[in-house]
C-alpha cells in the first residue's frame, strides 16, 4: 500500500490544459496527476494494465486487438 499526499500545484492537465489538477506525491519517490474536471489520471494505462493481467484476458488468435477493460473508479 502506497500513501501519497496530494497539493494543487497548478500544473497543466496534459488532456484539457486546465490548472485544477491533483499532484499526489508518494514517499516511495514518485508522483501521479490527477485532474477532476476531465479524469485525467496520469496512472490510468498502468492501472489499465494490472486490471487486464487480473482479469487474464484471452488474447485473439485472428491478431485482432480489443480494447483494454475500463479503469472507471468503482462506486459503492
Amino acid at each position: 500500500m502506497y500513501d501519497a499526499e496530494g497539493e494543487h500545484d497548478g500544473t497543466a492537465c496534459p488532456a484539457c490544459g486546465r490548472t485544477g489538477t491533483i499532484r499526489w506525491r508518494f514517499v516511495e519517490g514518485f508522483d501521479e496527476l490527477e485532474c477532476p474536471d476531465c479524469g485525467y489520471r496520469s496512472d490510468d494505462a498502468d492501472l489499465t494494465d494490472l486490471t487486464r493481467a487480473a482479469l487474464d484476458v484471452l488474447e485473439r488468435e485472428d491478431g485482432e486487438t480489443t480494447p483494454p477493460p475500463r479503469g472507471d473508479a468503482l462506486r459503492a
